[in-house]
Parts: structure tokens; sequence; C-alpha cells
């Protein structure tokens, strides 16, 4: 499971080198960012359900996201651990004047598990599948469950 934790850039690359939006596209004043880039559109105050390495679109704020990496620690199912463990994962955005930012959040309480960006509060709700003994995961089974709210 730590393995798959930091993947060589290739892989994480996905979301990270998110390319430059068209010129013909910054023109426009609509919901271009999202119509420029292949991604699924959400909406703000509902829970997402964040594949890795897909990119999501909100069309009313005008952002993508998307998460490129986790470190699951949890106690697996089937084990005895003296600690419950933690999954950190990190969300990246890109907003329609090319602002990048990136934030971690948590599954474990004593870490941050919601944090705020540009008056959006993202919470994260769950971090599937859950680790079991003697299964390996790789990055492309993880599915966040995230609320962001205005």
């Amino acid at each position: 499971v730590l393995e798959m934790n930091y993947k060589i850039a290739g892989i994480l690359s996905t979301i990270l080198l998110i390319p430059i939006l068209p010129k013909a596209c910054e023109e426009q004043s609509c919901d271009c960012i999202c119509a420029a880039y292949e991604s699924e559109q959400f909406f703000i105050n509902d829970t997402l359900h964040l594949k890795y390495s897909e990119i999501y679109c909100n069309p009313e704020y005008e952002f993508l996201m998307g998460f490129d990496s986790i470190a699951d620690n949890r106690c697996p199912l089937g084990a005895v651990c003296i600690w419950e463990g933690n999954a950190a994962i990190t969300i990246k955005l890109k907003s329609k004047n090319h602002h990048y930012t990136s934030f971690r959040l948590n599954t474990h309480n004593r870490f941050l598990t919601d944090t705020l960006v540009d008056g959006l509060r993202y919470e994260l709700i769950e971090v599937l599948p859950y680790p079991e003994v003697n299964k390996d995961y790789c990055l492309e089974d993880y599915e966040l469950l995230l609320y962001i709210s205005d």
C-alpha cells in the first residue's frame, strides 16, 4: 500500500499538467473552462464522487478540480492496529484565470478534514475503498466522497 502512495511523477502529472486553455477560449465569458476540457460537471452543495485522474468542472464558479495523490495508512480490515490510521489526499484546483491551488485533506479528525478555498468549503467525507489485509490497491482504485459548499 505504501509503495503506491508516491508513484513516479509521470502518473501524478495527469492532473498537475492540465493544458493551458486555447486563446480563443480566454476571450469568451461563458463557462469556457468547462468547455475546453473533457471533464465531468459537478455542482456546489452536493456530494461529489471523485475518481483518481478524472477532471471535474464546476460551471458556476468556473474551476477544474481533481486529486492526484493519496497516502493511505488506515488500519486495514482484518488487522490489529494500535491506531486507526489516516488517508491523506491532495486536491488540485485550476481557476478560469489559470490560478492553481492545491490542498491536502485527511480522513482522521486529528488532521485537516475540511478547508476553505476562494469562499468554498471542501470537506472530505470518505476515501474508498477501505483497505483490507493482503489486498493491494492502485491509485485508479480510489474514489473520494467530497462535499463542497458555499
